[in-house]
């Protein structure tokens, strides 16, 4: 007999399986399939890290303050380009209907203060929310984008640990909005679990030591407004000792002159010595504690201290920093940025478009090109394009280097240069460029006398040319 596969609990079931006619195998129950992570709660969490206390920071410390508002003020300022898809690649254009959203979010605040904002909310906390309101069909722009302020989001976790809801408290009620509509700007996370929800900001890595900067800022204060640090008078003779009437006596008069900030005399009637009983700042390392402090700014946000106001460094440095901000802090961040804007954008129904800031171009300094000039040059090219083809449109004429330019379609007899005197340009050109490889940024006039002598070797060939 075949076994028959049916429910074991029904009448029918059973009264054949006491005759014997049948033999029923329990069924096998399905093994339970979890589509990525199940760690998911039924209700909205919080993150790790308080991001009120983020906010705080900024306040608390002027260096990060400064770094925090260097960066939004330098991506705010930046133009913000509303890229469609063609044939040729991505274009820009000005008249979409989302390029007209981000140059107005909302009605009170314009392109730039939105954008500072949302700067301004993603770096201590790690998180920034876009909400869009008035959402109309697919391909429309909505009504306004408003800016949700970290410190009350949370969000709900679906099954699989994606986002299921994001949480905004309104300050007296709670409204749940899907995440299909918000748009999150996030750092990566450093937790594990449910705070993989959130980014990691920039504050919670400089918790301890932006404390202790706190800590010590609040002593030095403390300290400024006193008069005189607390001390003790005591006996120079240790065998000597004072009675209760004159220890109070000499007391009260201590007090009153370090309570008094224009000072004074005291005259006691026993001879003692003072004795400081207090930490004083040098004591506690307030100054290196404080430079520390900032030393640690510095290598988490990625701004260099003469961004930050420090002006010890010379032109060359400083130069050097403000490269490495634009390519090593300033075009991360913005990407960050365009991705999250171009999601949002999509998931509103652009699905051609992309979101980019456009960055500024690193120019090369004025020896960088000279010494492509000079290169230019050895490899064949007319001084007057080497120069052009720099970007140095104010170079003297070729004339002025004492050779006589050609003039375009007039016979020219020239006489023939042999190969010892090209041997000998090349040479002076590669001295020329071994020579700027070693100058400083002021030693200009040197390398365009250098590259004038050049010049007068180069005045056979171009007359043969």
């Amino acid at each position: 007999m075949s076994p028959t596969h049916t429910r074991p609990e029904s009448l029918p079931v059973r009264i054949l399986r006491a005759l014997s006619v049948v033999t029923v195998d329990p069924p096998q129950q399905e093994a339970a399939f979890v589509a990525g992570s199940d760690f998911a709660s039924a209700e909205a969490v919080q993150t790790a890290y308080d991001p009120r206390r983020a906010a705080s920071a900024l306040l608390a410390n002027p260096w990060y303050w400064r770094a925090v508002g260097i960066r939004a003020a330098s991506l705010a300022a930046l133009p913000l380009q509303v890229q469609r898809r063609t044939a040729e690649g991505f274009e820009p254009v000005d008249d979409h209907p989302f390029a007209e959203l981000l140059r107005r979010p909302n009605s009170q605040q314009t392109a730039r203060q939105f954008r500072t904002q949302l700067v301004t909310d993603l770096l201590p906390s790690g998180n920034g929310y876009i909400l869009p309101i008035g959402i109309g069909a697919p391909g429309t722009a909505p009504a306004a984008l408003l800016l949700l302020e970290p410190a009350r989001v949370t969000i709900t976790p679906g099954q699989d640990g994606a986002p299921l809801a994001y949480v905004y408290d309104t300050q007296g009620a709670v409204k749940s909005y899907p995440p299909d509509v918000v748009g999150h700007a996030r750092f990566s996370a450093a937790g594990g679990g449910l705070q993989r929800l959130y980014g990691t900001g920039e504050v919670q890595p400089m918790d301890r030591d932006l404390a202790a900067d706190v800590a010590m800022a609040a002593q030095m204060a403390r300290k400024s407004s006193r008069g005189r640090p607390d001390a003790a008078y005591v006996p120079q003779d240790s065998k000597t000792t004072w009675g209760r009437p004159q220890v109070r006596d000499m007391q009260t008069q201590i007090d009153r002159i370090l309570q008094e900030q224009t000072g004074g005399v005291a005259v006691m009637s026993g001879a003692g010595k003072f004795e400081a009983i207090d930490w004083t700042i040098g004591d506690l390392g307030g100054i290196d504690m404080r430079a520390w402090a900032r030393s640690v700014v510095v290598a988490v946000t990625g701004v260099p201290p003469t961004l930050l106001g420090l002006q010890s460094a010379n032109y060359a440095t400083a130069e050097m920093e403000r490269r490495s901000f634009i390519s090593d802090t300033l075009t991360p961040l913005a990407a960050l940025l365009d991705d999250a804007l171009t999601d949002l954008a999509r998931r509103l129904g652009f699905a051609d478009v992309r979101i980019r800031h456009v960055l500024p171009e690193m120019q090369d300094g004025r020896t960088d090109r000279l010494q492509r000039v000079a290169l230019h040059i050895a490899h064949g090219m007319s001084p007057a394009d080497a120069y052009r083809f720099e970007g140095f449109d104010d170079a003297p004429e070729v004339a002025d280097f004492g050779i006589d330019p050609a003039t375009p379609g007039a016979p020219q007899d020239a006489p023939q240069v042999d190969d010892e005197a090209r041997d000998d340009v090349r040479a002076q050109a590669a001295a020329v460029a071994e020579m700027l490889t070693d100058q400083q940024p002021d030693d200009e006039d040197d390398i365009f006398t250098e590259v004038g002598a050049l010049l007068d070797l180069l005045g056979p060939l171009l007359d043969n040319q």
